[in-house]
């Protein structure tokens, strides 16, 4: 019922300003024959089998696709969202301690309440028009005298004179169809025939059919005004349709005359009940005499072009609101999905979730609402998918949507997204959703799992999608950032693969990086270095993944012949198996060396990682690094100081980094246009994936 509401409102919007534009340019019995649109669209859901055929023309021209829009921008989201939910579908939510008028309403089932109002308003009016018809029709039956004489050979109707009538009318009461004059009428023999030919084109039109179904429209739609301006312009065409039919039966001859009988039988002022009689008369009202009489001089007639235009404008309005929204697929409704999630639209993505698993919408990871619930806030930002940068696969109602969310590095992180969908009235809604970060990829299946699309042609390929020219810039002069000119350092970080050791074979600016898991498996990234030889390496595919199961399985199969000499048959010591005092020393003191080194640098990394997204004021960056708990509480710079610096170091005692646990360090620091040195105190904890910030300090 809400949906024939707003369509039918439409289709009389439609037609009110489709009269106002064409008035005088067209016939006026077209003009009437278009009313004849929107009561038809308000009798079908009157009657099942229409109601139930109408529902399945669906069209993308439909008012409802942009009253789907309005509720998912405007609605969806917001704490109105369950009041205008109860309305509609008549589903009450009742809060335990409502805050908010909305709040309190929705416990309330106000559909019930508005059906109640709307029948016994219905009810009430039905009876007074009935009352207003059959007592005005009871006076006349009561009152009435037969008239003789010069109405034969004008009219095949009845014709009778009845005192206290304002106005000539065609009633019908039974089925009798009959002509009643006022009893006081003094008019001419001609103008006389003027009334009853009028009264007789009435009666041929079915007029007083189209009267009372009038009437009962109004009766059953009361509840929209436009309902009742569209009963009152009707009926007003009613008149003007007849006026150009009893011209066209008494000749050209006769307009001007018959427009002299209307200004001389005007009658006063109309009162409100006539609008609700189904009879049919002469003088509709001063008002509309004006234009009654201007039409009459006009002459309007309907050129082949006016046809052509009055046939496609009716036929756009039919396509409006005839048809229902279409049933738009799992992948259309994917597509809103994905385009509202990028553009943080929480209250368009609200309305794309079912009304009954709002908790399931409410419980995403970036969904943020106060504890009132009045707000609701989505995403942050950054890293976020930037410019619509995403890729869809849909299959029944299951799709997965793969986003490359970005930093202003820039630097892309793949996150995935799987929606399950399922339809409510011939409209998919979302029932669950999952989402998959992708920024610290610490096995095989993981990888797979983020990169199975592929790198080349990708928004992730460094070398088209015009991010990797500008990280070029961004990194030169910058030391931080000086691991993106290895092949084996840059290929982990700009996939952000994390805990394991990667090692390149390079040839020219092509490289091969084997970077293997902590599980044991193990990948080969295809590195490229397409600007220049002193830019940076970036991935442009990979291949050869190898399980760490495979690699246990050939472990054992080759286990009885590691380290056998064919000579003696017996095991070869290698130096993993001597005892560390018989390795030479300098060998030892190298490889302790090179661990402690190694260790260092992770720190490093992560301590430069770190600073650079504060300085960035980037408190997303900050908190890959961090520890879950010390990354709840966090802020940047402030300001973006990254530029500005014009020295930058990593202070500390790194010293046997690899046997402790705790560590603080501090970065020197110093803006460009300052005199002295402020330093950024970086303290860091090991876990199990290695080290994390676990907080930080300023001083001087």
């Amino acid at each position: 019922m809400v949906e024939t509401l707003i369509t039918s409102s439409a289709l009389i919007a439609g037609i009110c300003a489709f009269r106002l534009l064409f008035k005088g340019r067209i016939s006026p019995r077209i003009m009437y024959a278009m009313w004849g649109l929107p009561a038809l669209r308000l009798l079908m859901p009157l009657f099942y089998p229409a109601d139930r055929w109408l529902k399945t023309l669906r069209s993308s021209f439909s008012v409802m696709n942009a009253v789907d829009r309005l509720h998912e921008q405007m609605i969806a989201g917001t704490e109105m969202e369950p009041l205008v939910d109860n309305i509609l579908t008549g589903r009450v939510r009742g809060y335990a301690n409502p805050d908010t008028l909305p709040q309190k309403l929705v416990g309330v089932d106000w559909q019930m309440v508005f059906l109640a109002v709307w029948l016994t308003g219905s009810a009430v009016l039905l009876v007074w028009i009935l009352w207003v018809n059959f007592h005005f029709a009871a006076r006349l039956r009561r009152t009435r005298v037969r008239c003789r004489g010069a109405v034969y050979g004008v009219t095949h109707l009845p014709v009778y004179r009845v005192p206290d009538l304002r106005s000539p009318c065609l009633v019908m009461f039974l089925g009798e169809q009959s002509i009643y004059l006022p009893e006081d009428l003094e008019a001419e023999p001609e103008q006389i025939e003027h009334i009853l030919i009028h009264e007789t084109c009435h009666a041929r039109h079915l007029d007083p059919v189209w009267g009372a179904l009038r009437c009962m429209l109004v009766c059953a739609y009361w509840i929209n005004p436009l309902v009742f301006l569209a009963a009152y312009l009707s009926k007003r065409d009613c008149e003007l349709a007849c006026d150009e039919a009893a011209v066209k039966r008494l000749g050209e001859g006769s307009r001007f005359d018959y427009g002299r009988t209307l200004i001389a039988l005007t009658a006063g002022k109309r009162a409100f009940s006539d609008l609700f009689c189904i009879s049919a008369d002469f003088v509709f009202g001063r008002k509309t005499m004006k234009e009654r009489i201007t039409l009459l001089a006009a002459r309007p007639r309907t050129t082949a072009l006016t046809a052509a235009l009055v046939l496609a404008v009716s036929a756009a309005l039919i396509a409006c609101t005839y048809t229902g929204r279409p049933a738009q697929g799992v992948q259309k409704r994917t597509e809103l999905w994905a385009e509202y999630f990028c553009s943080r639209d929480g209250r368009a993505l609200a309305g794309l979730y079912r009304q009954e698993r709002q908790d399931g919408f409410y419980g995403m990871e970036p969904v943020n609402t106060d504890e009132s619930g009045n707000y609701l806030g989505f995403g942050w930002s950054s890293p976020w998918p930037m410019d619509g940068r995403y890729d869809i696969q849909a299959e029944n109602t299951r799709s997965q949507i793969t986003y490359y969310a970005m930093t202003s590095e820039p630097h892309l992180w793949v996150w995935k997204e799987t929606l399950e969908w399922e339809k409510s009235d011939g409209i998919y809604y979302v029932d669950r959703e999952a989402l998959s970060i992708f920024d610290a990829v610490s096995g095989l299946t993981e990888f797979e799992a983020a990169y199975g699309q592929g790198i080349e042609g990708t928004p992730l390929d460094y070398r088209t999608n015009g991010m990797g020219a500008a990280l070029n810039e961004n990194v030169k002069g910058d030391p931080v950032m000086a691991f993106l000119a290895a092949p084996e350092t840059a290929g982990p970080y700009l996939l952000n693969l994390e805990g394991g050791r990667a090692a390149a074979e390079t040839v020219g600016d092509q490289s091969s990086v084997t970077y293997e898991f902590r599980d044991g498996s193990s990948v080969v990234i295809r590195m490229e270095r397409p600007f220049g030889a002193d830019g940076i390496w970036v991935p442009t595919g990979w291949s050869g993944a190898v399980e760490a199961a495979d690699e246990a399985e050939v472990d054992e199969a080759d286990e009885g012949n590691v380290g056998v000499t064919p000579a003696s048959g017996e095991p070869e010591r290698t130096e993993a198996d001597l005892p560390e005092a018989e390795l030479p020393e300098t060998e030892a003191e190298n490889a302790e060396a090179g661990a402690e080194n190694s260790e260092a640098e992770a720190v490093k990394a992560v301590v430069g990682e770190f600073a650079q997204a504060y300085f960035r004021d980037d408190p997303a960056a900050m908190a890959r690094v961090m520890t879950g708990s010390a990354a709840k509480k966090i802020a940047g710079a402030g300001e973006q100081l990254w530029d500005r610096l014009d020295a930058f170091q990593i202070k500390g005692d790194l010293s046997n980094a690899e046997n402790r646990d705790q560590l603080e360090v501090q970065c020197e620091y110093r803006v460009a246009g300052e005199d002295s040195f402020t330093y950024l105190g970086v303290e860091l904890v090991r876990e199990e994936t290695g080290w994390s910030v676990s907080g930080y300090y300023l001083e001087k």
